[in-house]
């Protein structure tokens, strides 16, 4: 029997024999990790960063690039979630979608995200001489709603801090009230999540083409949404692949989003049944 409940109290029935599989929550991973009844999954939710292109200090380049080298990603994952969540490495999620000679695509992509604290500053350090400033405050918007989003944004504001000049502000609302306000560009850095719709790249990459309603930051580049809009009419297979390649690039490389990590999931699950 599979009911529907809080972490906690789902464990406890589980550990009482009333329910043969049970969702919990990172809190309790420790508990359970050596047990041979816990188990975790990938969700398929990306959680990223929107970045407001309209402000001007989130339009630098070189902020952009020390807030996404300034994330440990791995940390937050394996010491944080504990959850089955691994660090995203670009903005398709891996072992999602396959290409027309049935590799995985993160296996022929490049890999976009590296925690290096040294570079971070150093990039921080060049975009306060660039925009003429000696600090920046920027705003970190996050729905307390979302799980975990709120415990990804306190993660975040601390990794942030560590670079010399910059203080986080953050800005906790719920999820409907933080569309909103992306919607209206109230904005400086947003924690955003996305569930892909079917299992292709371009699910994923649409989301920043200039025009599309989930592109709150406003990111815009010819280039990409050419390569974006001749994917959608490419009958060759291979070649459709490589410019879905070539687009992921460009945003990635102009840090059109900062992806952080893809939502994995723990759970009890009675041994004797399989194949769930």
């Amino acid at each position: 029997m599979c009911i529907r409940d809080s972490p906690k109290t789902a464990a406890q029935n589980f550990d009482n024999g009333k329910v043969d599989y049970a969702t919990i929550n990172s809190t309790l991973v420790d508990k359970y990790k050596d047990k041979d009844t816990f188990t975790t999954f990938n969700e398929g939710y990306l959680f990223y960063l929107q970045l407001n292109f309209k402000n001007n200090t989130v339009a630098n380049k070189n902020v952009r690039e020390a807030l996404a080298y300034a994330i440990n990603r791995k940390d937050l994952c394996e010491n944080v979630l504990k959850d089955g969540s691994r660090e995203a490495d670009g903005f398709v999620s891996a072992d999602f979608t396959y290409g027309p000679d049935g590799k995985e695509y993160r296996s022929e992509g490049k890999d976009y995200t590296q925690y290096n604290l040294k570079e971070a500053q150093a990039a921080f350090d060049q975009g306060l001489k660039e925009l003429g400033v000696s600090s920046l405050k920027l705003r970190l918007l996050y729905g307390t709603d979302e799980t975990p989003a709120d415990t990804e944004a306190e993660y975040l504001q601390a990794c942030f801090k560590k670079l010399k000049g910059l203080d986080i502000e953050m800005v906790a609302t719920v999820k409907k009230d933080r569309v909103e306000r992306q919607k209206s560009g109230d904005f400086d850095i947003s924690c955003a999540r996305w569930g892909p719709d079917f299992p292709d790249p371009i699910t994923y990459l649409n989301l920043v083409s200039t025009g599309n309603s989930n592109n709150y930051g406003k990111y815009n580049n010819a280039k990409y949404d050419q390569l974006i809009a001749a994917s959608t009419t490419e009958r060759d297979a291979k070649k459709r692949w490589q410019m879905l390649y070539q687009a992921e690039d460009i945003c990635m490389s102009e840090y059109a989003v900062l992806p952080v990590f893809q939502k994995g999931a723990a759970s009890l699950q009675n041994k004797k049944y399989t194949g769930i």
